[in-house]
């Protein structure tokens, strides 16, 4: 859906701030003065989402490639993937990372939350089998570490 729009954009002519035209409609001197109309005539803007939908889908999508590397043996220790979340991509690092995170919400409302994205926004927010196996079972990530080491990530 992407691409159509932007190789629309292209055929129109309108090929960025550089060219003086692109998604924006621009003054003489460069300035943007908002949106090109021809956008919206041909994509009518809709409904703006609620925050909290649009956190969630920023969230989740960070949170299940990390469930899917983990069911593929990409990642192999959930405390390494926990910091290398935080340390390398910049997943909320008040949260101890997205396998905390899910700890903290539980299998059972992730799953559920992932359903419900997943009916709305496609196929890319599907829950993995490895998190609604732990949903079905009531199990989470840290258990099998205890207490301490999982405070130690």
């Amino acid at each position: 859906a992407v691409d159509e729009v932007l190789f629309w954009v292209e055929s129109e002519g309108r090929l960025g701030r550089k060219a003086g035209a692109g998604f924006y409609a621009y003054d003489e001197k460069g300035k943007r003065r908002g949106l090109w109309p021809g956008l919206a005539a041909r994509y009518p803007q809709t409904a703006r989402p609620a925050l909290q939908e649009v956190q969630d889908r920023l969230l989740y999508a960070q949170l299940l490639e990390a469930v899917r590397a983990l069911e593929e043996g990409v990642l192999t220790d959930i405390r390494e993937g926990d910091v290398a979340a935080i340390l390398g991509w910049g997943f909320a690092p008040w949260s101890g990372g997205p396998f905390s995170w899910l700890d903290r919400v539980g299998a059972g409302t992730a799953a559920a939350r992932c359903d419900a994205l997943a009916a709305a926004h496609g196929a890319r927010f599907a829950c993995p089998a490895l998190l609604r196996e732990m949903a079905e079972r009531g199990e989470s990530f840290y258990r099998p570490f205890g207490p301490s080491e999982a405070r130690a990530a």
